[in-house]
């Protein structure tokens, strides 16, 4: 989408990339570098995890009980996640943004993203995380879903953003298998997304008090949560804020 390129390029200077000129970040002795096309603010832990042959990067910020997993969408990494995931650390959550494999510094060997989804949110546990919160963005709003029913303790919520139904991975079989709060959430003239994210909503168990959100907008994924992008979201931000809040409080 047009905006999308132009909004990513904003971002770009906003996050005060890499010159052209300039060396890569040398790796950290604990995990692969993740984040190296972008400023990482002060504080922030490389993260390194993997089984089935995936060797997944990532960046940690924030100490919190409560952890949050942010899976980026198709063709991002985890810098599209870096304003939002300074924010909910703010707040007082333990995040963790993560490259998906294939993806910036990660390699994905046999995993799938669910798996992958699974990996990041056992490696916020080991990290010293107690509940565990999934954020995924179109292809990662996908990923987060279908990892959900697979994952023990269960995560305490989930917002899926932008997610198609089916994208290297099935929301549409996992959905009626889920048991936490789920807030699903679109750009109402996104087309394809909004519809799947209705679909979505309408399989999932009404017992979990799942949540629908169509906002005024074709903004796409993590756009719609991006921090300063536009006012029209502001009812996005303030809406999944209330959610975490009331589900999965820092």
């Amino acid at each position: 989408m047009r905006r999308i390129a132009l909004l990513a390029a904003v971002l770009a200077l906003g996050l005060a990339g890499c010159g052209g000129d300039d060396p890569a970040p040398a790796p950290s002795p604990t995990g692969l570098g993740a984040g190296g096309e972008c400023e990482l603010p002060a504080g922030t832990r490389q993260a390194r995890f993997g089984a089935d042959g995936a060797d997944l990067g990532g960046v940690i910020l924030g100490t919190g009980g409560t952890g949050v997993v942010l899976a980026h969408q198709n063709g991002g990494n985890v810098c599209q996640w870096v304003p939002y995931a300074s924010e909910l650390a703010a707040q007082g959550y333990r995040v963790l943004a993560f490259d998906f494999g294939g993806f910036g510094v990660s390699t994905p060997g046999s995993a799938s993203n669910p798996q992958q989804v699974a990996m990041a949110a056992q490696a916020l546990r080991d990290d010293g995380a107690t509940a565990i919160v999934l954020i995924g963005a179109s292809m990662g709003g996908t990923a987060v879903l279908a990892a959900a029913p697979t994952i023990t303790p269960a995560p305490i919520a989930v917002v899926s953003l932008s997610a198609p139904a089916v994208f290297s991975a099935n929301a549409l079989d996992a959905a009626p298998k889920l048991t936490m709060p789920v807030l699903y959430a679109a750009g109402e003239f996104e087309s394809s997304f909004a519809d799947s994210a209705r679909e979505l909503h309408a399989l999932t168990p009404k017992s979990t008090g799942s949540e629908l959100l169509l906002v005024a907008t074709d903004w796409h994924g993590v756009f719609l949560l991006t921090p300063g992008v536009s006012g029209v979201l502001d009812g996005a931000r303030t809406k999944v804020a209330a959610f975490l809040a009331a589900h999965a409080p820092a």
